[in-house]
């Protein structure tokens, strides 16, 4: 839901919203039609595979996030997303006390020391491409997350 809000504030911009729920991009393809968001792209596809897929990898300069999956799972899902100089601002709980925990997902994934500026608000900086072995087959940053 961070991207309608942004394509509703900036209609400018290019957005492209990623769901694995096919049910759940339908919904959010309808939604920007009744706003009229002409430049809002829906992708029903899993953000592992995604990070892999030409077009999509290491191709957007902002990942936003709600409640996608834990912040050291969440780096290696957005991160390979991302050119560098790109940033992702995620909604966590409690993201000053994820900051330790998310350290070694973000920087292998090429993102920086991630910080939090706001108490809610996880924000990481691309600063280095991904490495081609990340993110890694489906389900597997999420039982296996990067520490």
């Amino acid at each position: 839901m961070p991207g309608i809000v942004i394509a509703i504030l900036r209609p400018d911009l290019r957005v492209t919203l990623i769901d694995s729920d096919r049910r759940k991009g339908g919904f959010l393809v309808h939604v920007a039609g009744l706003l009229g968001l002409s430049r809002v792209a829906v992708e029903a596809i899993r953000a592992e595979d995604a990070g892999h897929r030409d077009g999509m990898r290491e191709a957007f300069d902002l990942a936003t996030s709600r409640a996608t999956a834990p912040p050291p799972v969440l780096c290696e899902l957005t991160l390979p997303l991302l050119r560098v100089g790109g940033t992702v601002c995620a909604l966590v709980a409690g993201a000053p006390a994820t900051l330790a925990a998310c350290a070694p997902a973000a920087s292998a994934c090429g993102g920086s020391a991630p910080d939090a500026p706001a108490s809610g608000v996880l924000r990481i900086s691309k600063v280095a491409p991904t490495p081609d072995e990340y993110p890694r087959r489906s389900g597997t940053p999420n039982r296996h997350p990067i520490s």
